[in-house]
Formats: C-alpha cells, structure tokens, sequence
C-alpha cells in the first residue's frame, strides 16, 4: 500500500507487508543497477537479532519498506528478495555503516555491498572536517537538517508499527542516497606518474610551522587538563574523561569475554595485533581463518621534513570555573590541528606514491626505509581459535577504552598483569555506544594520546 507521511516530514513511500507485494518489489529490485539501503531490528542490541524491516531506494527516487518480521514474510523474503537481491553481486547496495547491516543480512549472503561511512572516513579532515561520521551528523553538516534518530532504538518487534516509526525507517535510505551523492565530489585522486613533487612539497613545508603550533597547543591544554584532573582526582571534568589504562597486557580470552559485553552483535571491530607467537597458540587451521578475516599489512617507513624547533613551547593554565570555555578552546586547536594534519598527511601519501613510481627513495627531505608485515584481527576470533589451555596475553588498546565504562574497566583490571596508568579521553558525547563510537575518526585514529 502507499503510505502518505505528514507534509513536514516531506516523504513518500510503498510499504510491503504480504508475500505477493514483495514479490513484486523483488522483480523491480532486481533490475536495478544501485540501490541504497537500511534495515531495522527486533532485539537489536542482544547476540540474536530479528530482521524487522528492510528499507529500500531505487534510482528512480522510490523508497520502500518491507515488513518481514511475521514468519510468513520472513519465509518469503528469504525465499525471493534475498537470493535475488541481497545477494546479487550485479546489483551496487550502499548503506551507511555497512558492518550493521552485513551482520544483520549475512556476511555469506550479500554481496556488492558498499559503505557511505567508509566512503566519508576516507576523506581527508580538512575536507570534511567531522570527528563523528554517524549519519545524522553528517546530515546536520553536509544539508544542515537536524534528524531525530530516537526511534534508532525503538521495540521494532512491536506491531503494528506507528507512523512516527515507518516515517523514520523510510528516510534513513534516503539520508543514505543524499550521502552518497553529496560525498562523491569530495573524493580526489591523482596519478603518480604525472603528479608534481615540487608542487608537493613546497605545500608541505608551507604546512609544517602552522601544524607545529597547533599541535603544542593541542598537547598544552590537554596536559593541564590531565594534571588538574589526576590531582583532584576527577573522573569527568568538561567534555574530558580519565580512564585507567593497562600498562602491560590482559589475558586474550579475559578481553573477548568483555568485549562480548559491549558488543554483542560482533558489529564493531575489536582488533589486536596477532604476533608469530600468538598465532603458535592457535588450534589447527586457526592461521589461515585470521589471516583470511584480519589485516596484513606491510608498510615501509616514510618520513618527510619536519619544521624548524620552536622557541619555546606555550602553557595553558586550566580555570575550573571555565569548563566551557576550556572545552570550546580545546575543540578548536583540536580542529585546527586535525585539518593542518590531515592535509600533510595527503601530501605525504602522494609524494611515497610518485617516488615510488620513480623508483627513488629519497627526494627533497622525504625517505622510503624498510617495514615489517604485521596481522590484526578481532579479538573474538582470536579467542575463539585458542588451543584449550592456552592463556597467552595481548596489550590493550588505548581504542577499545572508548567502548567501556569505569564499571567495566575496573573489573578488567583483575586480570591486568601489570599497573594501571591515568589516560584522558576528549569525550564530547557521553552517551555514545560502541556502534556510535566506531563510527568515530577516533576509533580509527592513532591509540596514543594526545
């Protein structure tokens, strides 16, 4: 049936809730070359999810949502939409955090699957200067709308559905389309072989003294902060939050049980490094499983010109009565800094890209040198392939932190070989999950602070 929304909520779309209304939408689907999608849960947040609806746009603008939480529509939609749809490699999907709705479709099921998240995470700072890439944060930015993502967390298991909700489930393709469309033209790429390292590096050498000074603004406020906290021995103060991190290492297993915790659905990666010797104390087969699900990179060193020395480093005294201000001026050197970096880090890649071309190793201040594989892959599955009565350890991500409370944190200490070290952690959302979280830049920034 068509469902008319409220002229303020300015959407239209078909919902499909009978077998033979979905096996119509599955014939117009799979004629499609890209769609854009979403999907919503029963028991979204436990390790067995319910598909409750799948929403859907085409390319002609449609939006569709399909009701497949009955066990009728659920036969159905397993039977038609999904072998013909989801899994259709010749049909272009894109959803925004594609890991959800992977999890949620079956890894060995979909196919031709793409990310708006990724797509936006792997756009410089300085060109879309953002720290979190949830949708309705790039909404508000990119179209200056305000979404209300409430129903996020809404009983979809609940029938019948209200209009509210429908309403909500039918734009996030939508918001998803709009995205994409809006972040294309962001994307650049260069070729190395006509590339210009003098252009490259005389915007490199520009950049270094700005970067410079803001990064030792950066550190100044963030330094004064964690003294002033540690002292008065504040768990929260501003937007800042000071967590206990583990110096040595935690028992593999100890780490993946807590990790279930907060991450029950296995959406987030949890990844650690995986060293030769851990991967001795695996079962038989358990090599290739990580090698296949993990990360192995081998990444040369490249270093490039750094700034002259400053002549002094700035201080920043922490006024307790001022926590706004402190935290408006902390965001703004943090900005500053991670746009300046950003684009070095741009250039930086373009220059290793040209003189790797050219076959050179140093050119104008910048030098290849030699690197080592190293393998990453979620803790989880490393837990999972453990020889029974292995118990090797692993150091702890300063990351993983972000995803739990002091709660949490204090009863991992139990396992910790090893002391407990203050951290601070730049927290302007208190209330983020870990799915919230890993849709942060911070979740895949550098684990060091600051």
């Amino acid at each position: 049936m068509l469902t008319m929304t409220p002229a303020s909520a300015g959407i239209q779309y078909r919902l499909h809730d009978t077998p033979a209304a979905l096996a119509a939408l599955t014939d117009l689907v799979a004629r499609q070359e890209r769609i854009w999608i979403d999907t919503e849960l029963a028991d979204w947040n436990t390790p067995h999810p319910r598909l409750s609806l799948i929403q859907v746009r085409l390319e002609d603008g449609s939006i569709h949502v399909v009701d497949v939480l009955s066990p009728e529509m659920a036969a159905a939609y397993h039977e038609t939409f999904a072998p013909r749809v989801i899994a259709a490699p010749h049909i272009e999907k894109w959803a925004h955090y594609a890991r959800f709705e992977r999890r949620v479709l079956g890894p060995d099921v979909v196919q031709g699957l793409h990310c708006t998240f990724e797509l936006a995470k792997a756009l410089p700072y300085y060109r879309l200067p953002l720290r979190s890439l949830k949708l309705a944060t790039l909404v508000r930015h990119l179209f200056d709308e305000t979404i209300d993502k409430s129903y996020q967390k809404a009983d979809w298991g609940r029938r019948p559905l209200g209009p509210e909700q429908l309403d909500y489930a039918a734009w996030d393709p939508e918001w998803c389309y709009r995205i994409h469309q809006r972040l294309q033209p962001l994307v650049r790429s260069w070729d190395p072989a006509t590339d210009d390292p003098d252009e490259i590096q005389c915007r490199y050498v520009e950049l270094l003294p700005g970067l410079r000074g803001a990064k030792q603004w950066r550190t100044a406020i963030w330094d004064a902060v964690k003294t002033f906290m540690v002292a008065g021995e504040r768990e929260w103060f501003s937007a800042f939050f000071l967590q206990m991190r583990v110096i040595r290492s935690i028992p593999i297993r100890a780490l993946a049980a807590a990790v279930a915790e907060v991450d029950p659905m296995r959406v987030a990666e949890f990844a650690v490094p995986v060293p030769a010797a851990l991967l001795e104390s695996l079962r038989p087969g358990g090599e290739a499983v990580l090698r296949e699900a993990g990360t192995e990179t081998v990444t040369p060193q490249f270093r490039g010109p750094r700034a002259p020395r400053a002549p002094e480093k700035p201080a920043y005294e922490v006024n307790p009565e001022a926590p706004d201000r402190i935290a408006a001026e902390f965001a703004a050197a943090d900005h500053e800094q991670r746009k300046l970096e950003s684009e070095r880090q741009e250039l930086k890649d373009r220059m290793r890209a040209w003189m790797e071309c050219a076959k050179v190793n140093e050119r104008g201040g910048f030098e290849i040198s030699d690197g080592s594989p190293r393998l990453r892959t979620d803790v989880r599955l490393v837990a999972d392939w453990l020889r029974e009565g292995e118990g090797p350890s692993t150091g702890l991500p300063g990351r993983f932190l972000l995803a739990f409370s002091p709660r949490e944190i204090a009863a991992l200490s139990e396992y910790v070989d090893g002391a407990l070290s203050p951290v601070l952690r730049w927290r302007p959302d208190r209330t983020a999950v870990p799915i919230e979280i890993a849709q942060s830049r911070d979740w895949h920034g550098d684990d060091d602070a600051p």
